[in-house]
C-alpha cells in the first residue's frame, strides 16, 4: 500500500470567558507538512484579530492509501 497525503486542517479553541465556554473555529486546506512554528505564527496571528485568547490548536493531516 502506497500513503498519499490527501489534505489537512487547523483547528483553533478560543476561551470565552463571559460565557464559560471554548469557541472552535477551523480552517481548511492546510498545506503538507506543517511546523510547530507555523501552527504558532498562524495562532498568534488569529489572536491579534479576535478579543478571544487561543486555548490550543490542533492540526489534522489525512492520508489516503492506495493499493
Amino acid at each position: 500500500m502506497e500513503k498519499e497525503w490527501n489534505k489537512g486542517a487547523v483547528a483553533v479553541y478560543f476561551e470565552d470567558m463571559a460565557n464559560e465556554k471554548i469557541i472552535k473555529r477551523n480552517y481548511s486546506d492546510a498545506v503538507q507538512g506543517v511546523t510547530p512554528e507555523q501552527v504558532e505564527g498562524f495562532t498568534n496571528t488569529l489572536e491579534t484579530l479576535t478579543t478571544l485568547p487561543a486555548s490550543y490548536t490542533v492540526v489534522v493531516e489525512e492520508y489516503r492509501y492506495i493499493r
